[in-house]
């Protein structure tokens, strides 16, 4: 067999829950205004919240499967049911990939061929951190977490916590009157909600027939009970179009967006918080 191509191109379609809880009760997500590379203030802070790329998305990726039939949801006492799935791709310490909206690189790991067939689902096993680095500016002046103001804003070097009892990063940003250069925040992701919740579900991505379901795990795989409890992240799909294998195939195409990897919102203090958010893939072949 040849080998497969192990490029990542960031473009479209796998979808996988992070952070900001509400924008997962459904599949809508509010994209930020940006006129000419300015943000519009108004979404974020005045109307609480608001998606966007950032300059870097970074995520740890460990497993990935296609499947030919729906993986069982996984459970407290159970792991998510991959008997009909097939492993095509898997990093054991985790491949580092930090994504930049629409280019390529290369990614570490073990490849493998799946059996020639359709697969109608695809399983996804990160990590529950996130890295976002961004530099912005707005249209008015805005105030970051450490309490300065001004119409550039960057994310700062440091982590936090997006967990329940209304749990959010208290140093994620800074702002003032020239442009900033950004750090890595690196949030930590242990609830869909502000009350505790494992899973989250989007359908109908794009207005295309794909769902979603996303599991927070614990080290056993399953589901977890509590925040700290929470060790990885899980995401189940529905393609929108099967996935189809024959021995002509030679390529496997892994593609991602992170048009709206990027949370902006409003800390209750009309202070500018930065956060992980949704990001997409699609698998292809050739």
């Amino acid at each position: 067999m040849n080998n497969l191509s192990k490029y990542i191109l960031f473009l479209v379609s796998f979808f996988l829950l992070t952070s900001i809880s509400f924008s997962f009760a459904d599949s809508h997500v509010d994209s930020c205004t940006v006129t000419a590379g300015v943000f519009d203030k108004t979404q974020p802070i005045d109307n609480g919240y608001c998606a966007s790329a950032p300059d870097a998305y970074e995520v740890t990726v460990y497993e990935m499967y296609l499947c030919t039939a729906l993986p069982t949801a996984p459970t407290i006492s159970s792991a998510m049911g991959l008997e009909n799935c097939f492993k095509n791709w898997e990093s054991t310490s985790g491949a580092i990939l930090s994504v930049q909206q629409n280019e390529t690189i290369d990614v570490p790991g073990t490849m493998s061929r799946p059996p020639s067939g359709t697969y109608t689902h695809g399983v996804m096993l990160i990590d529950n951190t996130f890295g976002i680095t961004m530099a912005m500016q707005f249209n008015e002046a805005v105030t970051g977490q450490d309490g300065t103001s001004g119409i550039y804003c960057a994310s700062v070097t440091g982590s936090g916590q997006f967990g329940s009892s209304n749990t959010i990063p208290t140093s994620t940003s800074t702002c003032g009157s020239s442009p900033i250069t950004p750090g890595k925040f690196v949030e930590e992701l242990t609830t869909f909600d502000e009350t505790f919740e494992a899973t989250a579900t989007a359908d109908n991505l794009n207005g295309t027939a794909a769902s979603l379901n996303g599991y927070l795990v614990d080290t056993n795989g399953y589901l977890a009970v509590n925040d700290a409890d929470v060790d990885k992240l899980m995401g189940r799909l529905l393609f929108a179009s099967p996935v189809i294998f024959t021995e002509s195939t030679t390529t496997l195409t892994m593609s991602f967006n992170v048009g709206e990897g990027m949370s902006i919102y409003n800390n209750g203090f009309n202070q500018i918080v930065f956060g992980s958010g949704p990001f997409q893939a699609i698998i292809s072949t050739d």
